[in-house]
């Protein structure tokens, strides 16, 4: 027989096998746990996860009780074992519930739980004594405020749904706990307000949660990209939140949130630009200091945006539109410098992407030292090197800096690749080539829905009762209704409004 045959053979043999396989696995996830012999019981669950070094299977005479080690709270497990408990499945107490299938008593145990099967009883109990690792409640890293609450969210998704509820203490708070994929099932909490959030939002994002087809909800980042309105749009329409606070208002506006295991940040919805622009400082500073940092914000969004881009069209494609004082100041500064204005724009928005990626990625201190230092004297360098100007100089920091002061990241990542677009734009076009930019961009922010709500509300469509709490926002006897934004059944903050 020849080799290449035979080996054919082989590998159809080898699927034939693996396939049986997985049909028997299959089948005996759903069977019944109807032995009583305790020590066959052990011997399936050492069989079952020969590779599961802390799994711990524990025969008492005529018990057997099995766990993780590590994922329970062995102090109060012990309690328990030690305690004259019942040797039958009934009235054993604690957070437990009985199960009959091999398939829950195992996904239960890999989830935290501890299993107690009996000789007296056919089926298992599942206890609560789930104690997983997390760390200890801190202060936000990314959206750190003067004022106000500093509390952060954590991984474990029954500490942050306790952070919640002590800020919402109102059974109105609705928790709707799904299961997110097919392989690696992780827990995923749905969280409104009953008498606030509009059924039409809720009903899409259980609607889209349940229809997602994954092996693994890895982090929440991932989720709201699988679920949000336009997958391939540039502008962020999911919110993405770490701090309690802020969560808490949202939910107060009649928005949805959504929260998974193993990730301390929780998304909501409906999201909106102008959302992305506010902090939870905004509440709790006064009515006018929250106004002009709004004003700022804004500003610094167009510098950060547009000026580069506007610097190139006035000086290399359109100089006959300024000045003839302020061209030759500008042509002076680059006498005697090999690249032009637009390859030097280039080369110091990558040095200044390398410091941020450099300044991200080392510890805290050194980040600090390499941020000021780095910046100094890389610029002072590249002057005196004769690489690029002065000017130069002094608009991409003011450019980075103006970037830099967007409020999210996720928004911060989008302006620097628009801010691109204006760049080429205004070196192929000019002022033309900005104008036509800024248009398609306006466009595109037009086209935009965060689960039906138009992105550039209240811009688009127009709405003023919002411009309350919009670019600026009045002082608290004057703020009564709740944006529209959020889609609430009711916009009512007082009854008097």
């Amino acid at each position: 027989m020849p080799i290449e045959s035979l080996s054919q053979d082989i590998e159809r043999l080898h699927a034939v096998l693996v396939a049986w396989h997985h049909h028997i696995q299959s089948q005996v996830a759903q069977q019944a746990l109807n032995l009583t012999d305790i020590r066959t019981l052990a011997r399936l669950f050492r069989e079952h996860a020969t590779h599961a070094p802390d799994l711990v299977v524990q025969e008492t005479g005529s018990r057997l009780v099995v766990w993780i080690d590590g994922l329970v709270d062995s102090q109060e497990l012990t309690t328990f074992l030690k305690s004259d408990s019942p040797d039958t499945l009934d009235n054993i107490g604690h957070s437990s519930r009985p199960v009959q299938l091999w398939s829950r008593v195992i996904s239960g145990v890999w989830r935290g739980q501890t299993a107690i099967v009996t000789a007296k009883k056919p089926g298992a109990v599942l206890i609560d004594f789930a104690k997983p690792p997390h760390r200890d409640i801190e202060s936000p890293v990314t959206e750190q405020t003067i004022r106000g609450p500093q509390d952060a969210f954590v991984e474990l998704e029954n500490v942050k749904i306790a952070q919640i509820r002590e800020r919402l203490a109102t059974p109105d708070l609705v928790v709707e706990r799904l299961s997110i994929g097919l392989r690696f099932p992780t827990c995923c909490d749905l969280i409104y307000c009953e008498s606030l959030a509009s059924p039409e939002v809720i009903t899409r994002v259980r609607d889209r949660l349940r229809s997602l087809t994954l092996d693994s909800a890895t982090n929440a980042t991932r989720l709201g990209s699988l679920i949000r309105d336009h997958p391939w749009a540039l502008f962020p329409t999911v919110r993405y939140s770490e701090r309690v606070d802020w969560v808490a208002l949202q939910l107060q506006s009649g928005k949805v949130a959504l929260s998974i295991q193993g990730d301390p940040f929780v998304l909501t919805v409906p999201a909106t630009l102008s959302d992305f622009y506010r902090t939870s400082e905004d509440y709790n500073a006064a009515w006018y200091d929250a106004s002009f940092i709004r004003i700022i914000r804004l500003l610094a969004w167009a510098f950060g945006v547009m000026l580069p881009g506007w610097y190139i069209a006035l000086t290399e494609v359109n100089p006959d539109l300024i000045s003839p004082t302020l061209f030759n100041i500008i042509a002076g500064s680059h006498t005697g410098l090999p690249f032009t204005p637009f390859v030097e724009v280039v080369v110091m928005i990558l040095v200044i992407e390398v410091l941020r990626e450099a300044a991200v990625r080392l510890p805290k201190v050194l980040a600090t030292t390499l941020g000021t230092v780095g910046a100094i004297v890389v610029g002072t360098a590249v002057v005196k090197a004769g690489f690029v100007s002065p000017q130069i100089i002094v608009l991409m920091t003011f450019t980075a800096l103006s970037l830099f002061s967007v409020p999210t990241y996720e928004l911060l990542a989008t302006w620097r690749f628009m801010s691109w677009g204006v760049l080429v734009g205004a070196f192929v076009l000019g002022i033309y080539g900005v104008m036509l930019v800024t248009l398609a961009m306006s466009v595109e922010l037009v086209s935009l829905t965060s689960f039906g709500t138009p992105y550039l509300s209240p811009l688009s469509p127009w709405r003023p009762k919002d411009w309350e709490n919009f670019t600026w926002r009045v002082p608290w006897r004057a703020l009564r209704r709740r944006l529209t934004e959020g889609r609430a059944t009711d916009l009512r903050w007082t009854d008097d409004a």
